[in-house]
């Protein structure tokens, strides 16, 4: 492979991680260490890729409308504005996933569909990138049910029989020059948004189309070669991230074979099969799938790579490398997209595959326990959230000294969440993002899972939005005075006391800290802190000291 232009500001190297940035744990932590299942990772003294990532999001968004084609094409364009606000739901950007939408909706063409403004021309995978994220909006902007409804009608019009969507004449947008045209391959990926359609608008006739046009593309088109001449990264891993949320995984795990075959000790995929340069978009995108395959050790070699490749404005160009011809000047947008998306899945499948080193109980009398336990009262009969929950061992005592308590868990991870006992709803979910009302719960606790969520203000203002008013709010983390005594992932975050604070009054709540201890440290000494918010609202919502 080429060699490639690395940055100053990260500690990975070609050979390795920079081993200068380890600390070890010291003694009076060692136990908490081990039940929080932390371990020996690296701290890496740079921004990370997902906060630089949604930076460079909000800087590149045009005001009123979507987000930009690229750092030097500065308009936005319907297909990658639609199929960023569910990257945007997932990272608590709601207000700017409403405008992305709301400008969608302006410039729908009378017959539903969506394409080039210049040339009239209308495509079903862009219109299929629109309803994805229409799909995921309109529980919480009915206004977008009428479009979505046009534009998935669009796309059931425009198809043939077979279920095949139509493609642009050859030559055209879709030329790739020499390597001959885009494969019809990439609109599985317009299926699973009309999936998610049908769902949300009660609409059986959508499904009946995906799996009509799903049975043509698995017979007809190649889907899993990525030694054909056409096959860049970026669209080859449309195709297998479609094919698993269609559920052919044996399908998608052929094809993404077929890369691994490729993929350099570095983590590094040509962008083609026979180049030496990478696209940043399709290497974010495997990533994604490996992960999602549960191969770990390939996406997180990716997404080692990946790293190296962000630009210190948070952006990457589109390709890097001797050669390198797929927007090889620009930021391009649809690559941050996917390394947002990447590096979500890679903190989903850590917590996966370190859940047998998280312990599956708490003792009554461990400080944190205390701390809740005194700060929300009687919860019997009460609706109580427990985000990111783990293993549930919160939740769990909580409804054994609580029995007619009403609790939900939530987690990133499927694997976590199998631990959780029945009694306890659960839900796999991001705190930045969650699937309930607005006051649906009495209290919510949020115990060493903030430090998780990167965004922290925006997980902070979505947990005051699920709490009912005069409920109660405990958030229990690492004080960031401390930062340094246990090693961590690269992305997690730990706070200071009036830092937090700051956010949880700015929700209209009064707040509260102190120090609490953990396990056998009953004194406490400066790791944890608890705080408390209360939300304004009729008094006595929830039982327990007024803070």
């Amino acid at each position: 492979m080429a060699t490639f232009l690395l940055h100053a500001d990260s500690l990975i190297v070609a050979g390795g991680v920079g081993l200068s940035s380890l600390k070890p744990v010291p003694k009076e932590f060692a136990g908490i260490a081990k039940s929080c299942g932390h371990r020996p990772l690296v701290v890496k003294k740079r921004a990370i890729m997902l906060e630089k990532a949604v930076r460079w999001v909000r800087t590149h968004s045009i005001t009123g409308q979507g987000i930009v084609i690229s750092s030097r094409q500065r308009s936005s364009y319907p297909e990658v504005t639609g199929y960023f606000i569910p990257t945007l739901l997932s990272i608590g950007e709601r207000n700017l996933a409403s405008q992305y939408a709301q400008w969608l909706v302006s410039v729908q063409k009378n017959d539903g569909s969506f394409g080039a403004a210049d040339n009239g021309c209308s495509f079903a995978f862009d219109t299929g990138q629109v309803v994805r994220g229409w799909a995921a909006l309109v529980g919480r902007m009915p206004s977008l049910e009428m479009p979505l409804r046009r534009a998935c009608n669009w796309l059931l019009r425009s198809a043939d029989p077979t279920g095949r969507l139509p493609v642009p004449l050859p030559g055209d947008a879709w030329s790739l020059g020499r390597r001959g045209e885009v494969s019809e391959a990439i609109h599985v990926y317009v299926l699973p948004p009309l999936l998610a359609a049908a769902d949300v608008l009660n609409e059986p006739s959508y499904r009946q189309f995906v799996d009509r046009s799903l049975n043509y593309y698995l017979q007809n088109v190649t889907l899993t070669d990525f030694t054909q001449p056409n096959a860049l990264t970026h669209f080859y891993a449309y195709v297998q991230e479609a094919l698993l949320d269609l559920g052919c995984e044996a399908e998608a795990r052929a094809g993404m074979a077929s890369v691994a075959r490729l993929q350099q000790p570095t983590g590094a995929v040509p962008g083609y099969h026979d180049v030496d340069w990478i696209c940043s978009t399709g290497l974010a995108q495997l990533a994604q799938v490996w992960f999602r395959l549960g191969e770990t050790v390939r996406a997180n070699k990716a997404m080692e790579f990946l790293s190296l490749l962000q630009n210190g404005t948070g952006g990457f160009y589109g390709s890097y490398g001797v050669g390198a011809d797929y927007f090889a000047a620009e930021e391009i947008s649809w690559a941050v997209k996917y390394a947002i998306e990447a590096t979500q899945k890679q903190i989903s499948s850590h917590f996966d595959d370190t859940a047998p080193s998280y312990q599956p109980d708490i003792l009554q009398t461990d400080g944190r326990v205390q701390a809740v336990l005194r700060h929300l009262g009687n919860l019997d009969g009460k609706r109580l959230l427990d985000v990111g929950c783990g293993k549930g061992r919160y939740a769990k005592l909580i409804k054994q000294l609580y029995p007619q308590a009403l609790v939900t868990a939530t987690d990133v991870s499927a694997e976590m969440l199998r631990h959780v006992p029945p009694g306890i709803r659960t839900v796999q979910n991001s705190m930045l993002n969650m699937p309930f009302g607005d006051g649906e719960f009495d209290a919510v606790i949020c115990i060493e899972a903030l430090e998780h969520a990167v965004q922290i203000e925006e997980s902070v203002s979505e947990m005051a939005r699920v709490l009912a008013p005069g409920g109660k709010l405990v958030i229990i983390d690492k004080n960031a005075e401390k930062l340094g005594a246990l090693e961590m992932p690269s992305w997690e975050k730990w706070f200071g006391r009036e830092e937090l604070l700051d956010m949880i009054r700015a929700n209209g709540m009064r707040a509260t800290s102190e120090f609490t201890g953990f396990e056998q440290v009953y004194v406490p000494n400066g790791l944890f802190v608890c705080w408390v918010g209360k939300k304004q609202g009729p008094v006595g919502s929830v039982d327990g000291p007024t803070t």
